[in-house]
């Protein structure tokens, strides 16, 4: 082949000319059957996609063959839309952040407002120039306390009274006045107690002008013999209470006029007596003396002409003129109905086991006669 700028023989193969160096175009054969080919290839592509808008920009549709799904390009009004909403999202924590700064310097500065005051106490601090104006205008000072007195109005005399009256009560001191302090005391104590004991209960009040003490009686003294808590329908104490045998509880209560209640007391006790005989063996003593004067038909207690029968029973003792005494009380129980006493009282010495019959005073006290 020819180079067509300067005529020279170019080798096959070559394509450029080795004389003048001039870039030679091959032009390859034309092939019908690649024609064809590349023409197929191009009615398939174009039969694949129907449509690109490349105005819009916006999207691209595929044929209903096509498994790619449609894909939404964001907008540059959404766009917009969103940075504008994540900034005020960045200006609300900022603001937030700014609170949260404050609130916390706040409470620094009340605890350390807190803890100076607690450390000055009644101390206070006055600037030194302060002092030197007073001085200045005054012309002298002898103390600090006449430099910085505060003129005070005069208080009426019924109010500094009544200051003093509450100054002196939250400082502990007593106060004489009309108000009193009601205390309910049952005595003995708790215990174990080997000789006869009365039970008893007394409200006392305590003045507050000269600290004498008296019993009351305005009020209304309540009791329970199983330790329970007293209430407005448990006993009224009225008199002494003799202590039973054996171990037993009590408890106590006062309630005033206007029908305030005391703390409630609780007392145990212990009655172990030693003597010559038992409390059933006194119990019986009187069923047999009964028995032996026609009383009683049996030791059951039956009587003549009644369904029901008698009953003794020994529960607590007694002491007078020097001597205890066991107390036995008599009981009437008919078939079907409750036992009830009957109010006659038997005392048994608890040495010689002599018999007595008992009656019970108001004040609590016993009168004893001799049973003949």
């Amino acid at each position: 082949m020819e180079c067509p700028k300067c005529g020279n023989e170019i080798p096959e193969g070559k394509l450029y000319c080795p004389q003048c160096g001039h870039a030679v175009q091959i032009v390859p054969d034309y092939d019908p059957d690649l024609e064809e080919n590349l023409s197929s290839v191009g009615d398939d592509i174009a039969g694949t996609v129907n449509r690109i808008d490349v105005a819009e920009s916006t999207r691209v549709e595929f044929d209903e063959d096509s498994t790619t799904r449609e894909i939404q390009p964001v907008k540059k009004e959404e766009a917009s839309d969103l940075l504008r909403r994540e900034r005020s999202r960045d200006e609300e924590r900022q603001k937030l952040m700014v609170y949260a700064g404050a609130g916390l310097l706040m409470i620094v500065l009340v605890v350390i407002t807190m803890l100076a005051s607690k450390s000055l106490g009644d101390k206070s601090f006055v600037p030194v120039n302060a002092v030197d104006e007073v001085i200045s205008e005054s012309g002298s000072v002898n103390t600090m306390e006449q430099a910085f007195e505060l003129p005070t109005e005069e208080m009426p005399e019924d109010e500094w009274k009544e200051e003093e009256s509450v100054d002196a009560l939250l400082s502990g001191n007593e106060i004489a006045d009309d108000r009193v302090d009601k205390i309910l005391t049952v005595s003995p104590e708790s215990g174990t107690y080997t000789k006869p004991q009365s039970i008893k209960a007394k409200v006392e009040v305590e003045t507050g002008a000269d600290g004498e003490i008296q019993e009351d009686s305005t009020g209304t003294i309540y009791f329970t013999r199983d330790g329970s808590e007293p209430d407005v329908e448990s006993e009224v104490y009225k008199k002494e209470i003799t202590m039973p045998l054996g171990k037993s509880k009590f408890a106590f209560r006062f309630m005033d006029e206007d029908g305030n209640f005391s703390d409630t007391v609780y007392e145990e006790y212990d009655f172990q007596y030693a003597g010559a005989c038992s409390p059933t063996d006194a119990a019986n003593l009187v069923i047999a003396t009964l028995i032996s004067r026609g009383a009683l038909l049996d030791i059951y207690g039956h009587v003549a002409g009644s369904l029901g029968n008698y009953t003794y029973q020994c529960n607590s003792m007694i002491s007078s003129g020097g001597r205890d005494f066991f107390l036995v009380t008599e009981s009437y129980e008919e078939p079907g109905s409750a036992k009830k006493r009957t109010g006659k009282l038997y005392a048994v010495d608890g040495e010689n086991l002599s018999l007595f019959t008992v009656t019970q005073r108001g004040d609590g006290q016993y009168d004893l006669e001799i049973f003949f």
